[in-house]
Parts: C-alpha cells; structure tokens; sequence
C-alpha cells in the first residue's frame, strides 16, 4: 500500500475544505489532483469518493453522505447530540469530523472519563478550554481525540489506528 499519496490526499482534501467552491468541487478536484494512477469512485454528488479498491480502499466522505465508517468501535466516545461533518476509512486508519454542543473542557472531560472507564488507557492530555488533546490506546486501536471550540459549539475529531504489535 502506498501511503503517501494517501496522505497527500487526505492533506489536500482537508486543506480545499476552506476554499469557496462547493463540497463536489473540492473533493473531485482534490482526488484528480492527487490520485492519478489510483482507481477512483465518486459517489453521492461528490460527497463521497473512494480511492482504491478491495481491502485497500480508502472511503471519503463529507456533508449528508458523512456517516461513521462500518467498523467504528463502539467504546470510543461520541458526544449524546453530533453532525458528522467528515470521515475516512482505510485499512487500519479511520478518521472523523464531528460538531456538537458545549464547551470544549467538558466534552473532553466526559470523553476521557468514558475511554478510561471503557478500558482505554490514556497516554496523552494537552491544550486548555479552547483546544484539548487525548490519546488513548487499548489492546486493538490508538485513539487521538481532539476538541476545539468552534462560533456554535465544538469540533470534536477522532483518529483511529491499529495498535502496535
């Protein structure tokens, strides 16, 4: 598997979400930016776009067409009320994009206390109420969880990989 063209689009597909063109736009432009020798599926508008294929696809999708990837483990913490705004699934690597309500300490708060309590050790907390960090690993995945506040509440981000051997 080649990851740094993954990584690369992953960059570029973050980096054109603040440009003014619409959702199908941005991401259709990123992928025939970034992918060329790699099988590509626009899906949904272009809210959804698959790179790759098999075992070895890489899923993204954003806006009505975002949902949590398939194998999102269920004792990673997600806020009561969320707007998925993002997500990507690939073998072993997972992310997504969330926006809730409430202030950043208390989420963040609420999200360790569920990842400890789920039997997830934590690693790393860093940041303050406008933005905080949480790492955590268990005998499966790394988790990095990352709050930042936001005009109507909280982007609340989730990183997912396979933990080390």
């Amino acid at each position: 598997m080649r990851t740094v063209p993954y990584v690369v689009i992953v960059l570029l597909v973050a980096a054109l979400a603040a440009c003014g063109r619409s959702p199908e736009e941005r991401m259709a432009s990123a992928v025939a930016s970034a992918a060329a020798g790699t099988e590509v599926s626009v899906e949904k508008s272009g809210e959804r776009v698959v790179l790759g294929s098999g075992d070895e696809a890489m899923t993204i999708s954003s806006g009505n067409s975002a949902t949590l990837p398939a194998n999102f483990p269920r004792d990673v913490f997600l806020p009561g009320d969320y707007t998925i705004e993002s997500a990507l699934d690939s073998a072993g690597f997972s992310m997504v994009s969330l926006r809730t309500g409430g202030d950043v300490a208390s989420l963040a708060d609420a999200a360790a206390a569920f990842m400890k309590a789920g039997g997830w050790q934590q690693s790393m907390q860093a940041g303050d109420d406008h933005s905080r960090i949480l790492t955590f690993q268990n005998e499966r995945n790394v988790a990095a969880l990352s709050f930042d506040r936001a005009e109507d509440g909280v982007v609340y981000s989730v990183q997912l990989s396979a933990a080390p051997n």
